[in-house]
């Protein structure tokens, strides 16, 4: 009822352009007067489980305006509280820019990850972008070892959500020898600056899909920068010379740069793998309903490797049907999309999406699901905003192909929720 009247003085008002409704919402939600100083929060993250998020609220914050974020991810043995404090140390003057948010014994940080499989990530950004009002499109993950790895994580299954990402002292966590598996993932950052850097002489332990063993962090990484060398990934790989593993200092230009980038804007062309139906989001495409197979609770058998494959590559072979994929081009007008393991798929139309005086042509696996004309729908856009809490990113019209190929306009009151959201039968 609330949507629906807001709508109704909206769209009368002398003043309305759809331009102005991100501003709108920026100013007019009533985000809580948090003071600068540290915070708590317990944030609900599906499973029954809950996470405690520590917030730095920098000196001069003011709910009025949105503040950039830094999602700081902890090295293992240390708190979040204390990673947050270490975070705004190694920012100096720059920390009352951001706010930063830092979870403690967060779980999800490597593709293999075992159960509980919860959206535990978004929850938590989700809930920290309703306690203070934070800038959407300059959101940034950072973190340290096992916050590398997070870090990591956090940029290939959510990328949409980040403006750059830095991992120090970690690795790419599949091993580039593992067949065209880690390929498909690592496609997932072609839109996602990601600032990679570890220790010449950290000694500590890689590990495979079945956690075995596969040499040194550093030599890992080593592998990693040649694997991706000419993709024209924007990944800047940097090795520090003489460091370990512990008390590494990186050089300092390259997360200056990371942290001045803004989000990409509905790309052209996008391509994301994944794991679970909480991950099948990218820019402009949504997975809502998962079918076929899924690499859960228990892996499939590993097949015989074949003659010159290593196991691996053998591993790799058996995992990878499992992963989702969603994948889509825009060509003027037309909208192309392919899914994998995605049922129903939501395309999202924002301002720059398409020419909204033209018709537009939808087609996904091949066949058209939808053709005509699209008109900016304020009641969709402030539906969506209020989902995700993204006011930066505004979505005015959607088309929801079923799995049967099947396409109906999205309505506000029928709105498909978040692919991170956990709902009844998800």
């Amino acid at each position: 009822p609330q949507r629906a009247a807001a709508v109704t003085r909206l769209a009368p008002h002398p003043d309305y352009r759809p331009s102005r409704l991100s501003g709108w919402l920026h100013r007019a939600w009533p985000y809580p007067g948090t003071a600068p100083g540290m915070h708590t929060l317990e944030v609900a993250i599906g499973e029954g489980d809950t996470r405690r998020v520590h917030l730095v609220v920098p000196d001069g914050y003011r709910a009025d305006r949105p503040w950039p974020l830094i999602y700081a991810l902890h090295p293992s043995g240390v708190k979040g509280e204390d990673w947050a404090r270490q975070v705004r140390t190694m920012l100096g003057s720059r920390a009352r820019e951001f706010v930063i948010a830092a979870p403690d014994d967060y779980k999800q940080n490597y593709v293999a990850a075992r159960p509980p499989f919860s959206p535990e990530h978004p929850a938590i950004l989700d809930a920290v972008a309703r306690a203070v009002h934070v800038d959407a499109d300059r959101v940034y993950a950072l973190g340290y070892s096992k916050g590398g790895f997070g870090t990591w994580f956090v940029a290939l299954y959510y990328a949409d959500r980040f403006a750059g990402a830095t991992a120090l002292a970690a690795a790419f966590d599949v091993t580039v020898d593992e067949g065209g598996f880690w390929k498909q993932v690592i496609a997932n950052v072609t839109h996602l600056p990601v600032y990679n850097a570890w220790g010449e002489r950290d000694t500590l332990v890689a590990r495979d899909l079945e956690e075995q063993p596969v040499g040194t962090l550093a030599e890992q990484n080593r592998r990693f920068a040649d694997a991706v060398f000419g993709m024209g990934l924007p990944i800047t790989n940097v090795e520090v010379p003489g460091a370990g593993h512990y008390g590494m200092s990186p050089p300092g230009a390259p997360l200056v740069k990371i942290l001045a980038g803004r989000r990409a804007d509905d790309p052209r062309h996008v391509s994301h793998t994944f794991r679970h139906l909480h991950q099948a989001s990218s820019y402009w495409l949504e997975g809502v309903s998962w079918t076929g197979d899924h690499w859960g609770e228990q892996r499939p058998a590993i097949p015989v490797p074949r003659e010159g494959e290593s196991r691996r590559a053998a591993v790799a072979r058996a995992l990878e049907p499992l992963l989702g994929r969603i994948e889509g081009r825009i060509d003027g007008q037309v909208i192309r999309a392919t899914r994998r393991h995605i049922g129903d798929l939501v395309v999202w139309f924002g301002e720059k999406t398409i020419d909204w005086d033209a018709p537009v042509r939808v087609e996904v696996d091949g066949a058209v699901a939808f053709e005509g004309r699209l008109t900016r729908d304020p009641a969709v856009a402030l539906a969506r905003a209020v989902a995700t809490m993204d006011f930066d990113r505004l979505r005015w019209a959607g088309v929801l192909v079923d799995r049967d190929g099947a396409g109906r306009l999205v309505t506000a009151d029928a709105l498909p929720g978040p692919a991170w959201k956990v709902t009844p039968g998800r």
